[in-house]
């Protein structure tokens, strides 16, 4: 069961996220994409979604759940859980991933360009036939890396050998596939320009960190206190997630439902499996990775030594979802917990501000856009949680 809960939990959290994050993308007529493909995705799942909104559904609140839910003992259970150590290793270890994706650069004037480095450039894309530019094909300043394979085949290899100041003239043809009709399959001439080149410094360095602006460390030494610092803070977070998570769970199977309503189980398939197929869409959109549902849930089911069918998968998830908010509603009623409607406004406000605010023009139109039962459940689910974890004994798993 716990195994369970917690891939629920941790897709629906995932696509949560990146659905209100979004994703960025560059256009340029030299530069791969994936936008029909994230278009084809989403026609795939339309189907399945328009069917699974047509379920009648009710929430938690519609039902007399003490004739539904038995509780047995949600207090005093003890909890196992282990808090992540911070050490050196993992210091650097973070160091290193913070510097390989913002290294510090240094000009380079005495050779050509080679694979790896990173190149300023002027470029205008061409059609061979008639010499036209085509739209999207031109850019000044463009930042490059040799060999990350930005740009169609041929485009960056043609770089290579070119010095600073150097024009060359790249005669390339278009993937056949090539998102853009208008240029697929095409022979183009790309004329382009070194302005600069850089590579980065091999290691971090106190003139690395001065150059990040940072408030509280100018140099490397402090830069690493402060690394240490924010590893700490996810740990305690994650800790305190992992005993919370844990409260809910031993409450969970020390209860019994009686009965899972129908309709209130509707509701809980039509989340998972929207969750699902945003996400799917997200991956095209995103990374450009294609995949079905059923691909998609069988390798999560694999990676993680599931057997059965994707379907009994993904019903035993929704059941024992529908089972948990039971409970955990019905552990609320007990104990006079509640959500109230103001704590619900402002979590969705927090998104509405962070993610939201440009893309509707009002609070109150974003907010009639959502179900807001979900960010309610959610608020009290943390509430009881928080509740239940003051009554029980914490010790380490270890």
């Amino acid at each position: 069961m716990k195994k369970k809960f917690m891939l629920s939990a941790a897709l629906m959290l995932t696509v949560a996220c990146v659905s209100a994050c979004g994703s960025t993308a560059t256009n340029d007529g030299a530069a791969e994409g994936s936008t029909e493909a994230a278009a084809e995705a989403s026609a795939e799942t339309t189907g399945s979604e328009e069917a699974a909104q047509d379920l009648p559904t009710k929430t938690v609140l519609d039902y007399d759940l003490d004739k539904l839910v038995t509780l047995g003992n949600y207090v005093g259970n003890t909890i196992e859980a282990t808090k992540t150590e911070i050490t050196d290793e993992a210091v650097e270890s973070s160091l290193k991933s913070a510097y390989a994706s913002n290294p510090l650069m240094k000009d380079v004037t005495d050779r050509a360009v080679e694979n790896g480095d990173t190149v300023d450039i002027n470029f205008e894309g061409k059609y061979a036939d008639t010499l036209e530019a085509f739209e999207g094909g031109t850019s000044e300043n463009y930042p490059l890396v040799i060999g990350s394979g930005s740009f169609i085949d041929g485009f960056e290899d043609g770089l290579i050998g070119v010095k600073i100041g150097e024009t060359v003239d790249l005669n390339l043809t278009f993937p056949e596939n090539y998102q853009a009709t208008d240029l697929a399959g095409k022979d183009v001439i790309f004329t382009v320009k070194v302005n600069s080149i850089q590579v980065a410094e091999e290691e971090p360095s106190d003139e690395w960190v001065a150059s990040l602006g940072l408030e509280d460390a100018k140099t490397l030494e402090e830069y690493k206190a402060q690394l240490k610092e924010e590893l700490e803070a996810d740990a305690e977070e994650e800790y305190k997630a992992e005993v919370m998570n844990q409260a809910i769970e031993v409450a969970v199977d020390n209860a019994t439902v009686e009965e899972v309503p129908e309709e209130l189980y509707n509701r809980y398939s039509k989340m998972v499996n929207s969750s699902v197929e945003s996400y799917i869409q997200q991956l095209y959109y995103t990374y450009g990775v294609q995949t079905t549902v059923d691909e998609y849930i069988t390798s999560l089911m694999q990676s993680n030594g599931i057997s059965g069918t994707v379907e009994d998968y993904i019903s035993d998830i929704v059941t024992q979802q529908t089972k948990r908010s039971m409970i955990v509603q019905a552990i609320a009623n007990k104990e006079g917990i509640e959500a109230s409607e103001e704590e619900v406004d402002d979590m969705i406000r927090t998104y509405y501000d962070s993610y939201y605010s440009q893309m509707y023009s009002t609070f109150e139109e974003f907010k009639a856009t959502l179900d807001t039962e979900d960010y309610r459940e959610t608020i009290l689910t943390d509430k009881v949680a928080e509740f239940l974890v003051e009554k029980d004994t914490v010790v380490d798993a270890q």
